[in-house]
């Protein structure tokens, strides 16, 4: 294998590596608190891709790097921290990098760590200890210092690498530092758990103008903050940067690419999320073209790497398995997985039960996507549960789910009622109208709930800043709380309660029915009312009206 050429001087280091993996999306990030996603062993099979040769690395001069007196006291330790699956706090220590004094800041160290009475199993093989290297990976059996990546798979050094590029932390006039904390149950914790954080870190030579941030967590496969079976988690806040100058790179981006994924070493056996070497967003799967650093902002990617069969199951890369939506707006999200293996398809599938309003458009693919909606309403309040199923077309077929949870919230009400309650409808309730969003003319953001109604039940919402009530207007049960020469009826936008009665719609405010006018829009300043009439059966057929509610808007 090629070996990447020194920065320091003119001799060649061994370089194993050369090329994977999967959007969306920061579980709220897996600080928050469970992680159900379930996912299993990673020992993959697949061709190696082509490896990057000498003549295409570029080799690094000599730098002077001009900092303060005495750069590396303790004081320059700071954490500048980030969002993250663990937050980076005071009980991290730095990572005494061998070739970093005092703060330990550096160019390609590494340090080997031992495990506090447990192992970790990678690909089979059980290491008591590793090599937490500061180019953004951590190695077993050997420390590795090579700057410039390489794809997956290659043979050699074994590697979990949740960004592999030529991370520089020697600039103290801003960047961060990388930083270690481990859980042990022989120390009296209740997991097995590693962690090391790249803060805010710079690259080569010494540049702080873009920062990554990202995250490894190691564990034995049995802690629940990144999934029972899970024993890697790579995590990542904002990434900003790509590539150092000795790997060709200009401004942090271009040159060769920095690699997200997992390395066996033996030349088979691999995981890739991607290379990256551009900003933006842009992403085609583990086996397609450089894609964008943005790509992995806010990412969480927990998978396996213990011992296991030939076909790694697809992994999902997603944000956060938690949504929240106010009942009577609407929840746009999408799931990804990938299959590690490039020439594989990826499928998507869900078991959202009897769940209405919930609909998605699956793409299958390398990543597939998912792309959902979910309508909620005031029936729907509370926590609902949509499992989704990866499932590729390997040999043998496997598969992985994720699951979702959504908090459904009753929306904040907004005015004050008038007349209410209204009259009684054949549900033995009155109907009842809230408003909820904002008071803001401007913000054009309100919504109109409704509870209570008949099942199905047929109605307009009529409008007006007059009021004056109405006894039994036509013949309806209920009574008519606006009136005024400017009442208008939103004769365009009926609305049809749910079988259990609930219905919302969302205002347009800069078309407000009026009977002259055609529409006029909200201002500051101005008191609107909103009332809903609507059609029964109680006990023959008639009508009747909910409660006025009236917004006096700023």
């Amino acid at each position: 294998m090629p070996g990447a050429i020194s920065k320091h001087r003119p001799s060649w280091l061994p370089c194993p590596f050369n090329r994977v993996f999967a959007r969306p999306a920061a579980l709220a990030a897996c600080h928050r608190a469970t992680f159900p996603m379930i996912l299993t062993t990673l020992a993959l099979l697949a061709p190696a891709l082509p490896q990057v040769s000498p003549a295409s690395l570029f080799q690094k001069k000599p730098t002077t790097i001009t900092t303060p007196s005495n750069p590396f006291n303790r004081g320059n330790c700071t954490q500048i921290g980030a969002t993250l699956c663990v937050p980076l706090d005071n009980t991290f220590t730095i990572v005494p990098f061998i070739n970093g004094p005092g703060c330990n800041r550096n160019d390609d160290g590494s340090r080997q760590l031992m495990l506090n009475g447990w192992n970790i199993d990678f690909y089979g093989t059980s290491y008591p200890d590793l090599y937490v290297n500061n180019n953004g990976n951590v190695s077993f059996g050997v420390p590795f210092s090579t700057f410039s990546a390489s794809g997956f798979p290659v043979s050699g050094f074994p590697m979990l690498a949740p960004f592999w590029g030529d991370v520089d932390t020697r600039n103290v006039g801003g960047g961060g530092a990388v930083w270690y904390r481990e859980w042990s149950t022989a120390g009296g914790d209740a997991v097995n758990r590693f962690v090391v954080t790249w803060d805010n870190v710079g690259y080569y030579s010494s540049q702080i103008d873009k920062l990554n941030t990202f995250q490894l967590i190691i564990t034995d496969g049995l802690d629940p903050l990144i999934g029972i079976g899970n024993n890697v988690c790579f995590c990542y806040d904002d990434m900003q940067w790509t590539t150092g100058s000795a790997s060709q790179g200009t401004g942090g981006f271009g040159g060769i690419p920095a690699t997200v994924g997992a390395n066996e070493g033996n030349g088979i056996d691999f995981f890739q999320v991607g290379r990256f070497d551009q900003p933006g967003n842009a992403y085609d799967g583990p086996g397609g073209n450089n894609d964008g650093i943005d790509y992995l902002d806010g990412q969480t990617i927990c998978f396996s790497v213990g011992s296991g069969g030939s076909n790694v199951p697809p992994v999902f890369v997603t944000s956060s398995p938690n949504e929240t939506v106010v009942a009577g707006q609407v929840l746009n999200f999408d799931i990804s997985a990938i299959g590690p293996e490039t020439a594989q398809t990826v499928t998507m599938s869900n078991d959202a039960g009897a769940l209405a309003n919930f609909s998605t458009v699956d793409t299958p693919g390398n990543p597939a996507v998912s792309m959902a909606t979910f309508a909620a309403d005031l029936t729907q309040l509370g926590t609902t549960t949509i499992t989704f199923t990866a499932t590729d077309d390997g040999t043998p077929v496997a598969a992985a789910d994720f699951v979702v949870q959504i908090l459904v919230t009753a929306p904040l009400p907004i005015g004050s009622d008038l007349c209410a309650p209204n009259a009684v409808n054949s549900t033995g309730n009155s109907g009842l109208l809230w408003a909820g969003g904002s008071d803001v003319a401007t913000a054009n953001n309100v919504t109109l709930y409704v509870a209570d109604l008949p099942g199905t039940a047929f109605g307009y919402f009529v409008t007006s800043q007059s009021t004056g009530v109405l006894t039994m207007p036509g013949g309806s049960q209920g009574n008519m709380c606006l009136n005024g020469a400017d009442i208008g009826r939103y004769n365009n936008a009926p609305i049809q309660s749910s079988p259990e009665g609930v219905a919302s719609q969302i205002l347009d405010l800069t078309q407000i029915p009026h009977p002259v006018l055609g529409s006029t829009a909200a201002l500051a300043g101005q008191t609107l009312g909103w009332q809903l009439w609507y059609r029964d059966m109680n006990p023959g057929a008639t009508s009747n009206w909910t409660n006025a509610v009236r917004v006096t808007f700023l």
